[in-house]
């Protein structure tokens, strides 16, 4: 507390509280929304994080200045349309009461909600009808992926529907490609009230500590792939090119890392390939062990396979190759292609596991084309990274709060604590 004299009285006034920020997410990860909430608690929020409970992690937990709250909600789901609907409402609903209980008890000026679904955003109801901002953070093509994994037309229809309610009822969206905004506005929405936010982790959370000592003893060219284990994601196209590279490089070590439904598929494709000694799968690892692989790697691939949801969205992993330096060889889709050129990634056509063997090979037997490929990654990082997207971020809570702009860290917060 602080005292200030005005004549012969004594005026005394309280630091204004910071302004408080909560994040919905259906996911068990915190790594999923961390760059978006230590991002908000450095420019002088109050950020909490509602998701769902991972194994082993406390019902609360305070993480970097961030608070994280999981709610009694899991991941076992099911491949049917019934079991995703009712995992998602379950969490919607866990996630509407707890939001609309802690804002009542303390209000969060800032509810955001992170699809999918996209209807969760309506579970800042009650936070909305009493003040406060809502942002639909619109991270995934819903109707798209429900048509990529279902094919059911009259779905994708309905969640159309979904997503532009969703994107009425928010105060502003935040999405992640041009190409996805566009689409968003075609179907109705007001260009206005969105915001491109690239994805990519923020280089500060995904390296470790300290960078690993060189590899002693590596033998090998190694080419790494990670992330979410489905068939959209293309593991069993680098498997497949990996059989066709056997004979030809047999220095080719591929390692592959996530889990997902095919988990189990990928074990019995490297298997029944006899690729034991060139294809290692090694499940979920830790963020330590995954950052002691790439960077002992060579080159990184993105294998993801054509769809209406692919050709619309960027994927974290060739942002996560760039930080560690990598070269990247990813599938030719159209959001990918738009923003980054030939000279800054080595190109194949989605689903052709001959080309993508082409890729391989040229890389391996080309050092100055990864130097290449590598050294205009890092440019890329510097252009499109989190440095930058995280000012755009945060422009937009100071654009729903009555602010202009996010002119940098201090200045947002003492123009968010600023008393009128």
């Amino acid at each position: 507390m602080s005292v200030t004299f005005t004549g012969l009285k004594i005026r005394r006034t309280r630091p204004a509280a910071r302004p408080r920020v909560c994040i919905l997410r259906q996911d068990d990860d915190y790594e999923d929304v961390r760059r978006e909430a230590e991002a908000l608690a450095g420019a002088g929020f109050e950020v909490d994080v509602m998701c769902m409970r991972g194994l082993g992690r406390p019902r609360r937990e305070v993480v970097n200045g961030v608070t994280v709250i999981s709610l009694p909600a899991d991941r076992r789901r099911g491949r049917g349309k019934a079991r995703y609907a009712f995992d998602y409402g379950r969490f919607f609903m866990l996630a509407a009461g707890t939001l609309t209980f802690r804002h009542l008890r303390r209000p969060y000026q800032v509810v955001q909600a992170n699809s999918m679904p996209d209807f969760l955003v309506f579970a800042a109801l009650v936070p909305k009808l009493l003040g406060s901002r809502v942002i639909a953070f619109m991270a995934e093509p819903t109707p798209e992926l429900a048509e990529t994994l279902f094919g059911a037309a009259w779905l994708s229809r309905f969640l159309v529907f979904v997503e532009q309610r969703a994107l009425r009822f928010a105060d502003h969206a935040i999405t992640v490609t041009d190409q996805l905004k566009d689409l968003y506005v075609r179907r109705g929405a007001a260009p206005g009230r969105i915001t491109v936010v690239l994805n990519g982790a923020d280089p500060g959370t995904i390296l470790p500590g300290e960078s690993p000592a060189p590899a002693t003893g590596k033998s090998g060219f190694i080419a790494v792939c990670h992330g979410t284990i489905e068939d959209r994601y293309g593991q069993d196209t680098i498997i497949e090119a990996a059989r066709l590279l056997r004979d030809q490089i047999p220095d080719l070590r591929v390692v592959i890392t996530g889990r997902g439904s095919l988990a189990a598929g990928i074990t019995r494709a490297i298997a029944d390939n006899g690729l034991h000694d060139v294809v290692r799968f090694e499940g979920w690892v830790s963020r330590e062990f995954l950052a002691a692989i790439l960077h002992s790697a060579d080159v990184g691939i993105v294998a993801q396979k054509a769809s209406p949801y692919s050709h619309l969205v960027h994927t974290n992993k060739m942002i996560d190759y760039w930080i560690f330096g990598l070269p990247v060889i990813a599938s030719r889709l159209r959001a990918v292609s738009a923003t980054y050129d030939d000279h800054v990634i080595e190109y194949f056509e989605p689903g052709n596991a001959a080309q993508l063997a082409t890729a391989i090979r040229r890389l391996h037997d080309d050092p100055a084309r990864r130097a290449e490929l590598a050294e205009n990654g890092k440019l890329a990082l510097l252009k499109n990274g989190w440095a930058t997207q995280r000012e755009t971020y945060l422009g937009v809570f100071a654009a729903v709060l009555g602010h202009q702009s996010a002119a940098g860290c201090c200045d947002l917060s003492q123009a968010l604590t600023r008393s009128p």
